[in-house]
């Protein structure tokens, strides 16, 4: 859902509390669609405010929190939900050579503009999850009788920005020009800026953009956007095959 405003998130908590009430809905599953908006410092909720959140500092982090509280107040048996995690949406480096749907939001690496605003190192790896492998999973989920769990998490694959970096230059035969914003300053809300933020300021507020955007850097150097370790629908569902970013990105940007 965006953007991830108050209004948008009371929408899908009516929607939530309208399913709860229906003869016909059992089943629910959230706009999460990313990783663990719930964690902290200590890996669970606390209700922190932006400002004083070290962890994951975005503005949305307690209306998608609330949502998920909601749900958990219904039992299976009136309400069954799953909350995907899939990390990153690796659409976006195929932009716009690649048909999606989302709104062109690149993060960090511009392949277009060949540049990149790398958060930290650039050295932490972080899942990327193309939306047409993830709607597969979604599938899968949806046909299954199983009891749901509560998270079902995917890995499309795992990169580290620099490693997309580097697949980004080869593909597009030059050198990048780069900069590191330091987990200090992007706990503070600063984060350089790339040709495609500029460009999202008309959909995206600039203010908001550049906010959600250093909070999702403190994110990846904080190991939020590093769960392939964890239970994966990968293993369960091992028929799909998911796009690897090496790929992705030699696919649409090679020779351009």
């Amino acid at each position: 859902m965006n953007p991830p405003t108050p209004e948008v998130h009371a929408a899908q908590d009516n929607l939530i509390r309208a399913s709860a009430q229906s003869s016909t809905v059992k089943r629910f599953i959230p706009s999460e669609w990313g990783i663990d908006w719930s964690a902290d410092d200590d890996g669970i909720c606390t209700g922190l405010s932006i400002s004083n959140d070290r962890h994951l500092p975005v503005p949305w982090k307690l209306l998608k929190t609330r949502s998920l509280d909601l749900l958990a107040q219904y039992p299976p048996i009136t309400l069954e939900y799953t909350s995907f995690h899939n990390g990153y949406f690796m659409d976006y480096f195929g932009m716009p050579h690649y048909q999606s749907y989302m709104t062109p939001e690149t993060p960090f690496v511009d392949i277009d503009a060949r540049k990149a605003a790398i958060p930290g190192s650039g050295d932490d790896p972080v899942v990327w999850t193309l939306t047409k492998d993830l709607a597969k999973f979604v599938r899968k989920m949806v046909e299954s009788s199983e009891a749901w769990p509560k998270v079902s998490r995917v890995a499309g694959d795992v990169v580290t920005i620099n490693e997309t970096t580097r697949v980004a230059q080869d593909a597009r035969g030059t050198r990048f020009e780069i900069s590191h914003d330091s987990l200090e300053d992007l706990r503070a809300g600063k984060v350089s800026e790339i040709p495609a933020y500029v460009a999202l300021y008309d959909v995206f507020p600039k203010e908001m953009l550049l906010e959600m955007m250093a909070g999702l850097g403190v994110g990846m150097i904080t190991g939020l956007f590093d769960f392939a370790g964890e239970d994966l629908l990968n293993e369960n569902f091992p028929d799909v095959r998911t796009v690897r970013m090496q790929d992705f990105i030699r696919e649409h940007w090679k020779g351009k």
